[in-house]
């Protein structure tokens, strides 16, 4: 796609000019349907969120379908989230313009800044590749180009990115080729950059009972020595298939589908067809992309509150030996208020029937307590007992009023009313039904979607982001109701 020395370039236009071999192609990836799997070489601020980080893709396509290499690309990519907010990327890729070769490899960082509603992701691309012709065949026998033009570089590139989203709507600029070096020549190269701007937004969707998305998505590509491409992708995403249309100005129409097994596998291939009249008499391109999510990494946060972090529950403060003990003494309570009561009954006559109604309210209330008690420890004592896995975030405590013993599905916490409702309805806007709780000790809203009776319970439905029905971040709460 590069090369340090711009009069090879210029020689082989010329050659192909004068000869008609070959339609010239751009020097750019012909990334432009990566909108989904691999999509950081489309943006490098893609890799945060539209690669689902802890993944690895494969990507080929066959430029007019000539599969024996001449002009193919291929780019073989894993994606690592570092924590929630960034993500690191490491890939390999061949890129044949059927004039020029480029083998290397490509390093990915983005990361992001939160508001209440908005994010701004920063992101970058650094390529480091060797370049040579794809086949000196072609400078035939007349030897049109110098010997000294067609020496392999190795040369080093920098891609920096900027996207700003609010809500769902979300506006990217990535500059190609910003920053240069041939280490070959110990020198910088002298080329233009390229520019992408993209727009886009998801809408999320209902289908076949599942939440799904429609993202459409449009762009415009400026390439040197080469027409603006102007473009559209439109996806449609279900959790187990994916259809995909769009348009490019210079590469024509495109359509593909996929689909995704045991939400791990996803398979799926594109065909795209030339519209413009320099390619009438090609065949369609073909893209091919195979990916494996490794599934949701899982990191370690601690619940905010005014004063700072708020300390972490330890898990194991209820032992047997305490819950045994605190059955003894609740025991004794009410063996002492049975004594007391029954002493009240030997007084005079004139009070023996208020008093023995006082003693009868004052058995079944104490009765009464010791039941709700001693279940409540019972119920402790039969809970399973939580083990954490790595980097989960979760919370127990012992009680929280008005609340029923369980493990809670939270969505999110506000310490402010107004943000609270907003949050509210916007989940019952989604067709969810969740509900909240109060605590003192912290003055903050607890956002739920619904109690489970075990850990187990909660954690899938945690993993299955609610049975696909809420894309965010959730973790467990936990009331022990002792």
């Amino acid at each position: 796609m590069r090369l340090s020395i711009s009069c090879l370039l210029f020689s082989l236009c010329c050659f192909f000019e004068i000869f008609g071999q070959a339609v010239a192609l751009p020097t750019d990836f012909r990334q432009h349907n990566l909108t989904q799997f691999n999509s950081s070489l489309f943006s490098p601020t893609f890799s945060l969120e539209a690669n689902r980080p802890r993944s690895v893709s494969l990507w080929s396509r066959w430029q007019w379908q000539t599969v024996d290499g001449t002009p193919t690309t291929v780019f073989a990519n894993y994606t690592q989230n570092i924590d929630s907010l960034s993500a690191l990327g490491v890939g390999f890729f061949q890129h044949n313009t059927g004039v020029l070769l480029n083998t290397g490899g490509l390093l990915n960082y983005a990361f992001a800044i939160t508001g209440e509603r908005s994010k701004l992701i920063f992101g970058a691309n650094v390529l480091l590749f060797s370049q040579k012709l794809a086949d000196e065949g072609i400078l035939g026998s007349q030897q049109m180009i110098p010997l000294g033009l067609i020496d392999n570089d190795f040369i080093a590139e920098f891609t920096p990115a900027l996207e700003f989203q609010i809500n769902r709507f979300s506006i990217a600029l990535a500059v190609e080729n910003a920053l240069n070096f041939n280490f070959s020549d110990s020198e910088r190269t002298d080329l233009d950059r390229e520019f992408t701007a993209i727009v886009s937004n998801t809408f999320p969707i209902l289908l076949f009972g599942k939440e799904s998305s429609l993202k459409p998505v449009v762009y415009l590509h400026t390439v040197p020595d080469n027409d603006t491409q102007l473009g559209l992708n439109t996806v449609l995403n279900h959790p187990n298939f994916w259809i995909q249309g769009g348009y490019n100005s210079f590469y024509g129409a495109s359509g593909g589908a996929g689909i995704t097994l045991f939400k791990k596998f996803s398979l799926g291939a594109l065909a795209e067809f030339g519209v413009d009249e320099s390619l009438s008499d090609r065949d369609p391109s073909i893209e091919v992309v195979l990916s494996y999510f490794f599934g949701r990494q899982k990191f370690k946060e601690k619940e905010p509150t005014e004063e700072g972090p708020e300390e972490e529950v330890d898990l194991n403060t209820e032992t047997e030996k305490e819950a045994q003990l605190q059955e003894e003494r609740l025991r004794e309570q009410a063996r002492q208020d049975s004594i007391g009561a029954a002493k009240q009954a030997q007084l005079t006559a004139a009070r023996k029937k208020r008093q023995l109604d006082s003693i009868a309210a004052i058995e079944k209330e104490a009765l009464l307590r010791k039941k709700q008690r001693l279940d409540s420890i019972a119920g402790a004592k039969s809970k399973e007992e939580v083990t954490l896995e790595p980097n989960e975030k979760y919370q127990e405590v012992a009680k929280v009023d008005g609340l029923v013993p369980g493990f809670y599905l939270i969505a999110n916490v506000f310490g402010t009313k107004e943000y609270f409702e907003k949050f509210m309805k916007s989940l019952f806007a989604k067709g969810l039904e969740p509900k909240s709780f109060y605590r003192d000790v912290n003055g903050y809203n607890y956002v739920y979607l619904k109690r489970y009776s075990t850990i187990e319970g909660a954690r899938k439905a945690r993993d299955s982001n609610f049975n696909g029905r809420y894309r965010d971040a959730l973790w467990i709460f936990r009331v022990r109701g002792n």
